[in-house]
């Protein structure tokens, strides 16, 4: 008779189709079936005790590996915080080293798949105009998504972006954008630099909301013209909701993420944590971060991303005295689910379908994973997560697998854990213990 490598029972099941009482059986990796009950028995079996299983969580923006800052995160310990967060699935962003050429790119691929526990998938950038010639060849390689900005410190100017997508266009790409006007950045930043100002609201106080909704007005001719799909990085603001629901009425190809930092936080929190919230675009007003959780609600963001980008403490302190030493981003990886579960789902700002969209099906669709990743069905690969509702913690970083000691969400109570993750298959973590192998990770080719 034959037997099943795992199956999982007495479960309610977050499918396409919604929350199915039942259970499943798994074979080399992929889901082989789906049923009430009766399934045959399994080499190794999984009660799920009535709880909740979903598709692993993919995070499309990380910052997991930079040469140049290995003492902040690595793949290593990067995908380990990922895979105890219920995270199965990762698209890794540059950092500051540009990875656009064949070369580079084909050398981060193979120090991922020498040291990741969780499947992962990259973006190509920062762009430049002169990298434009290298996007035949990288899509070539599996990469399908381009990271430009509109902003300094990686500039690319509005004719140079519409080149670029007219070339990811042919390639049936993503033009990933985090849209900040540069010129608005420059105004405001010489203005609030002339005040001789150190302080840490300085940084958040030199990003107006302004420059996100310029520059989101400026790209989306672009799609419009080329035709390529747009996908806009970590929005803010509630001008930068408005200008999306106007694009997709008119059925552009654009999608957008907010992280959860702007979904939690506000400027009035730069007060208490200062340096340590230092990110980029700068955190907004209560009133925008209201329209970015009813835009995620009504599908006008389409996905939440964490922009993890880790900083040593000490490379945030020196910010309480002067702002702009301080390195710029947070850790998130592995309390994104906890947090969409809590402030989302337990708040009743979503429903647990329409979180699941937002963190698993979404993601993989709009970067070329999915039906292999992002959902739960027959023939999917089997990234799935135990989540146990009722389950109660206080987020605390002593506890968290990434590199760096200190997570903005410290002493945070959450409502709703992951208590298994299974990537392919194989149990990666279970109670926020990670069992699996680094070298598990796979490279998505798209």
């Amino acid at each position: 008779m034959h037997v099943p490598d795992l199956v999982i029972r007495n479960t309610r099941l977050v499918l396409p189709e919604g929350i199915v009482r039942g259970e499943l059986s798994i074979e080399e990796g992929r889901i082989s079936e789906i049923a009430v009950s009766g399934l045959a028995k399994g080499d190794r079996e999984i009660d799920a005790k009535d709880n909740i299983v979903m598709p692993g969580a993919i995070d499309v923006h990380v910052h997991f590996y930079d040469r140049n800052f290995l003492h902040r995160e690595d793949f290593r310990s990067g995908s380990i915080a990922a895979a105890a967060g219920g995270v199965t699935s990762v698209v890794v962003m540059p950092l500051d080293t540009p990875t656009f050429t064949p070369r580079a790119i084909k050398n981060v691929i193979r120090v991922g798949q020498k040291d990741s526990l969780i499947d992962f998938a990259l973006h190509a950038g920062n762009m430049t105009a002169d990298s434009i010639k290298y996007v035949s060849k990288v899509a070539a390689l599996g990469i399908k998504s381009f990271k430009v900005f509109t902003c300094a410190p990686y500039y690319m100017d509005y004719k140079a972006i519409g080149e670029l997508m007219g070339v990811v266009k042919s390639v049936d790409g993503v033009t990933f954008v985090h849209a900040e006007d540069d010129e608005v950045l420059r105004d405001q930043t010489q203005r609030v630099l002339h005040e001789g100002r150190k302080d840490p609201f300085a940084h958040s106080d030199a990003r107006p909301s302004e420059a996100e909704g310029k520059a989101v007005q400026k790209i989306l001719p672009l799609s419009r013209r080329t035709g390529c799909r747009l996908h806009l990085a970590h929005i803010t603001t509630r001008k930068g909701c408005e200008l999306l629901r106007e694009a997709k009425k008119k059925r552009l190809p654009v999608t957008a993420e907010t992280c959860p930092h702007y979904l939690i936080f506000t400027r009035d929190d730069i007060t208490r944590l200062g340096p340590f919230l230092k990110v980029s675009p700068g955190l907004k007003t209560s009133e925008d971060r209201a329209a970015l959780w009813d835009a995620l609600a009504k599908g006008v963001i389409d996905i939440v991303a964490t922009d993890h980008a880790p900083g040593t403490r000490k490379e945030k302190e020196v910010g309480w005295k002067d702002i702009w030493k301080a390195q710029i981003g947070v850790p998130g990886v592995e309390t994104l689910l906890p947090i969409m579960l809590t402030e989302g789902v337990a708040k009743g700002r979503l429903t647990l379908e329409r979180m699941v969209d937002i963190l698993c099906a979404k993601p993989a669709q709009i970067f070329d994973l999915y039906p292999r990743k992002g959902v739960i069905r027959e023939g999917s690969d089997a990234d799935l997560v135990v989540i146990d509702l009722k389950k109660k913690t206080t987020i605390m970083a002593r506890e968290l697998h990434h590199k760096i000691d200190w997570t903005p969400y410290e002493g945070m109570r959450v409502k709703g854990m992951p208590t298994i993750t299974i990537s392919r298959g194989i149990v990666l973590a279970e109670d926020g213990e990670v069992v699996g192998e680094p070298t598990h990770g796979q490279f998505l080719a798209r």
